[in-house]
């Protein structure tokens, strides 16, 4: 009887012990999962955010190495081709939308899906003799933006264009 008794208590108690160790595990993975979703965020909004004004201002951001790989930015075509040097940038606006964002804590590489738009850039030529007098238009659109996780940072590794804005 009394051996009963003691069997069911510690049955009681590894229950209980098993349900906390996954309450906890659980707040652990979404500690983890939130803390590097944030991070990702702040990269992305701030790094797309400098890269169009490099892009823009025809001129090379130091900045860009905290949000960028370096062989993204040895092959990223708008930074190495820059179709805006003709012009001097007075003012555009960047709207910048995340539609997907997603990270497991255990991963070194994320996906995120963003819709990056500048509708509107006002410019000069910079010569007077220049035949053109409209910059080019931004490449607006929906984007999906690879990452990777290197000596526990995130950075931008790859941009890829999905589809344009409607």
């Amino acid at each position: 009887m009394f051996l009963n008794i003691m069997l069911k208590f510690i049955q009681y108690l590894a229950k209980k012990f098993i349900a906390i160790a996954i309450l906890i595990w659980l707040a652990v993975l979404v500690t983890f999962t939130a803390y590097d979703c944030a991070n990702i965020y702040i990269v992305v909004t701030e790094g797309m955010t400098q890269r169009a004004a490099a892009v823009l201002d025809g001129q090379e951001n130091i900045a860009l190495n905290k949000f960028f790989t370096s062989s993204y930015l040895n092959s990223d075509p708008l930074l190495n081709n820059n179709q805006y040097e003709d012009f001097i940038i007075q003012d555009y606006n960047l709207k910048l939308r995340i539609k997907w964002l997603w990270a497991w804590p255990w991963s070194d590489s994320a996906r995120v899906v963003i819709e990056e738009e500048i509708p509107r850039i006002v410019a000069k030529p910079r010569s007077q003799d220049q035949e053109i007098k409209t910059p080019p238009p931004w490449q607006n659109g929906e984007k999906i933006i690879l990452l990777q996780k290197r000596a526990g940072l995130w950075k931008i590794d790859g941009i890829i264009f999905k589809k344009p804005l409607k």
